[in-house]
């Protein structure tokens, strides 16, 4: 009985963190300069692969005030490409450099 109580509790806290974890990460991906700085990753990713054939405009694009910015279909597949290839980056590197530890 006590144990069940502190196994409940104990998974309560683990699942609470994890969801503030997961909370914050995509709060912080999806601040203003985040976004930025994964959604240029991405842009230059893409002309990479495609070797420049395909080029998406930067995301230093001005608004008017007053307006909201409407982000076009090719803006989330750079911020969603620079996320991804952020993400494999560090597990390469993660996995490739842990082989000497």
């Amino acid at each position: 009985m006590i144990d069940d109580i502190a196994a409940d509790a104990a998974g309560f806290l683990v699942r609470q963190v994890g969801g503030l974890a997961v909370d914050l990460t995509v709060d912080q991906i999806f601040s203003r300069h985040s976004a930025r700085f994964f959604h240029g990753v991405g842009r230059r990713v893409i002309a990479v692969v495609t070797l420049g054939g395909k080029r998406i405009p930067s995301s230093l694009r001005s608004v008017p005030k007053g307006a909201s910015a409407r982000p076009r279909r090719s803006d989330w597949l750079a911020l969603w490409t620079g996320i991804l290839f952020w993400i494999a980056l560090f597990l390469a590197a993660g996995l490739g450099l842990s082989y000497f530890l």
